[in-house]
């Protein structure tokens, strides 16, 4: 019997889900959820997607970093003149096989679903990249699902449910405190949020992954550099 993990906000830190996926032991027996996020910031984007891709096992949702990517390249026609906000774009257009690929990965985007409900361990989890509320609503809006804090600013959550959300830092939750980020509990306990700022070592930020049947966490960060260098070397090697 497998396990389920749950992580978010990769932001390009593709080494750091490889390191994660080999710290978990992650095996096709087991299933995990990657809330969002999976671009921009960090140095390999197209990796993480690749990744995500080649494994069936691994389900990714919509966070509003892709969106907002789609939205910009599928509406803005001088994409010189009003470049992309962040890094994705000019890193899949700098390597010859992502450029071709960028429909492809365009695509792939766009589809990625906004909310998932996973049972397990006598309790249903509610899994979205920002907000849960959503999910039980009659009328869902996909702003709710990509942008809304509340849930966690509110830390009441879903009652009879437990949320596992990301978009938010775990460290700006808990006020910049320079240690090594870590997976925030709410204290009524319905709310997890697993964002724990991979793409932002300079304030302790790592990835983080959550395993739902034991409660177990793990973590990755990354180190001098490290994210530059591998980007370096993949785009040299085309």
């Amino acid at each position: 019997m497998g396990y389920t993990y749950v992580m978010s906000d990769i932001h390009g830190m593709a080494h750091l889900l490889e390191q994660m996926l080999e710290k978990i032991r992650f095996s096709g027996e087991d299933t995990l959820y990657i809330l969002g996020d999976m671009i921009d910031r960090g140095p390999d984007p197209a990796r993480v997607m690749d990744i995500v891709a080649e494994h069936g096992n691994i389900i990714a949702l919509k966070g509003n970093h892709e969106d907002c990517f789609v939205e910009w390249y599928e509406n803005e026609a001088d994409k010189i003149a009003n470049g992309y906000l962040y890094n994705t774009y000019d890193i899949l257009m700098g390597g010859e096989t992502t450029r071709e690929r960028l429909p492809e990965y365009v695509d792939f985007m766009k589809r990625l679903p906004l909310y998932r409900k996973v049972r397990g361990q006598g309790c249903c989890y509610l899994l979205a990249h920002a907000s849960t509320e959503g999910i039980l609503r009659l009328w869902k809006r996909k702003e709710s699902f990509l942008w809304d804090t509340s849930l966690i600013s509110r830390q009441t959550g879903v009652p009879g449910y437990i949320s596992v959300v990301g978009h938010v830092p775990t460290f700006i939750i808990r006020g910049y405190p320079g240690d090594p980020a870590r997976i925030w509990h709410s204290p009524n306990g319905r709310i997890i949020d697993v964002d724990c700022g991979a793409a932002f070592p300079g304030h302790g930020g790592r990835l983080a992954c959550l395993c739902l049947e034991t409660g177990g966490e793990f973590y990755a960060a990354d180190s001098g550099g490290l994210s530059g260098r591998i980007w370096r070397n993949r785009q040299e090697k085309g």
